[in-house]
């Protein structure tokens, strides 16, 4: 923006005009604040990035029953910040959880077959732990 201040502007802006009217100084103002802001938001744009978020009835429940009593975007905020500042990365991919649970049944099914030619302990053990494991992958 080519002007320090407000008053700047105004001597510029009426540099013709000797007696200005209340509303012309109005008016004027109004220009100037449009162009300030307009100034203002493009530098913090520039600087900072900002992002809308659009939720559903269920998850926007879900956020205000597990914010406490931060704001919705203190909350997110916070949420947005440990996730990116721990190391574990988290499982959020379906596609990806999807052929892993493919994989599972596979091993299952394997295992299965297994057993019905031979009985082994150690294949009934390992059958068990891939069952408990489908379990609890299934709770994702």
């Amino acid at each position: 923006m080519k002007y320090k201040n407000i008053f700047e502007y105004l001597d510029q802006a009426f540099v013709n005009t000797p007696n200005p009217t209340k509303e012309d100084i109005i008016n004027a103002k109004k220009q100037y604040y449009k162009q300030w802001h307009r100034h203002y938001n493009r530098k913090r744009r520039a600087k900072r990035k900002e992002f809308t978020l659009g939720f559903d009835v269920k998850r926007l429940q879900q956020l205000k029953e597990k914010k406490g009593t931060r704001t919705i975007s203190k909350y997110l905020y916070a949420v947005v910040y440990e996730a990116l500042n721990t190391k574990n990365t988290s499982i959020n991919d379906q596609h990806l959880l999807s052929t892993i649970h493919q994989k599972i049944g596979q091993l299952v099914n394997v295992l299965e077959e297994l057993l019905d030619t031979g009985v082994s302990p150690e294949m009934e053990v390992l059958l068990e732990r891939i069952e408990e494991l489908e379990i609890q992958f299934r709770k994702l």
